[in-house]
């Protein structure tokens, strides 16, 4: 059976795809054909000609002045670009001149780093896609389509990422980034002979999301954003490679962990707490399916509760066991708990713990204590506007601790902070084990 790595396109998120070939090579999992678009087709050569250290090195060097003349991080925030005005003023004079970035450096380093012959010589298939300028025609190559000491310049006219890049000429065809045609050719590897899939995107949401619901297709894609596509920062740069291991050993089986990620993938050691916080859920479905509450300012479905513990899941029919784990997720994000490091998750559990604001910081825990429903839903409302996550799941934890919200009623009332209900839950659930 032929198997087929698969990479996307993506400027520098491509450090992602070199973690999860490193995931691969510790799984033991061989393949026989790589394709892959813009950043995907160069990594995709490394990958061909089994050259993980070289790929990793790349990754572990490379430099804004490795890519363009005068170049600018392209960062999230407008801050991060102001931060680089000097910069700016350089960079778009070369760009107009070049009708795109001045890429004589990447032309370059290209060169010094991709072993056409290596290639050529590796038993594994290799195919780049590109797409021709006017007409987006896209085009598919594999190695043998090639000429011979052309890789290089259809490398670079796979990665032409037009307009930031300018258009490669080759003879009298002019290129564009492949990405404009297929810029995740699963479609292709199948033509050449791919029985089975592992497709390796670079964006949460999937481009093919056809093929990530097939048999033969095991589709990893980041569980968070990896960034732009053009910035050079050498720790985000890390941080996305250790993502893709992290994916990758997830999807897998050999780590546990949806947004977060566990070395050890057995919970049986928490089934009482596990069962218990299905109860606490299962309570508040029953208090909103009776329709007990009128429809308050804010106030949400429950549905939102379940959405928020199916997130991350990737479709998968839950189990209660995924739940606890949302939830412990939850309450992480919640805390700011480090979502970059691989957890054991009893160690994880204690980290959430140790964040909880400590009873006589949560002064409005004390709002449990009244008995009229309308001024309890009146507080909750006011206080949604103005608190912070961290706080009011502290509150909740140690109003349902001390006695005051641990009913069913209030319960289903506070489906109106969906996120900190269920955070709260787990912690009541865990001190209560």
């Amino acid at each position: 059976m032929k198997r087929a790595i698969v990479l996307a396109g993506g400027g520098t998120k491509g450090s992602y795809e070199v973690g999860v070939w490193r995931a691969l090579n510790e799984l033991g999992i061989d393949y026989q054909i790589v394709t892959g678009t813009s950043i995907g087709s160069i990594n995709g050569v490394f990958m061909a000609s089994g050259e993980y250290e070289r790929a990793y090195t790349l990754w572990d060097t490379i430099r804004m002045e490795n890519m363009m003349e005068d170049g600018i991080n392209l960062t999230e925030t407008l801050e991060g670009m102001l931060e680089q005005k000097d910069a700016i003023r350089p960079f778009l004079k070369k760009y107009m001149k070049n009708k795109g970035a001045d890429i004589s450096p990447f032309n370059a380093f290209i060169e010094t780093m991709v072993d056409e012959e290596k290639l050529r010589q590796s038993e594994i298939d290799f195919g780049l896609v590109t797409t021709q300028f006017p007409s987006l025609k896209g085009v598919e190559l594999e190695k043998r389509e090639i000429p011979q000491g052309m890789l290089k310049d259809y490398l670079l006219a796979s990665s032409a990422i037009f307009p930031l890049f300018p258009m490669h000429k080759i003879g009298e065809e002019t290129y564009l980034d492949g990405c404009y045609y297929d810029n995740l050719p699963i479609d292709f590897a199948i033509r050449l002979g791919a029985e089975e899939v592992i497709a390796v995107d670079l964006r949460t949401e999937p481009v093919h999301p056809n093929y990530a619901k097939r048999p033969y297709v095991t589709y990893i894609r980041p569980t968070r954003s990896l960034g732009t596509m053009m910035n050079f920062d050498h720790g985000l740069l890390m941080d996305n490679m250790e993502m893709g291991y992290q994916d990758a050993m997830k999807k897998f089986g050999r780590y546990g962990g949806f947004l977060y990620t566990f070395s050890d993938t057995d919970l049986s050691g928490w089934e009482k707490e596990i069962n218990s916080f299905t109860r606490w859920i299962a309570k508040a479905e029953a208090v909103f399916s009776g329709n007990r509450f009128p429809k308050i300012a804010g106030m949400t479905d429950v549905g939102t509760v379940f959405a928020q513990l199916e997130a991350y899941t990737d479709g998968k029919f839950p189990e209660k066991k995924d739940y606890y784990l949302r939830a412990a997720e939850i309450a992480a994000e919640i805390f700011s708990v480090d979502v970059k490091k691989t957890w054991q998750f009893g160690e994880f559990l204690q980290a959430v713990g140790q964040c909880v604001l400590p009873e006589d910081a949560c002064a409005d825990a004390k709002i449990f204590e009244t008995k009229s429903r309308r001024t309890l839903i009146t507080r909750l409302v006011e206080w949604k506007r103005r608190e912070e996550s961290a706080y009011v799941t502290s509150c909740i934890y140690h109003a349902m601790r001390l006695g005051m919200a641990a009913d069913t009623e209030k319960i289903g009332l506070l489906t109106i902070f969906p996120r900190e209900l269920i955070a709260a839950l787990l912690l009541y659930v865990r001190n209560e084990a």
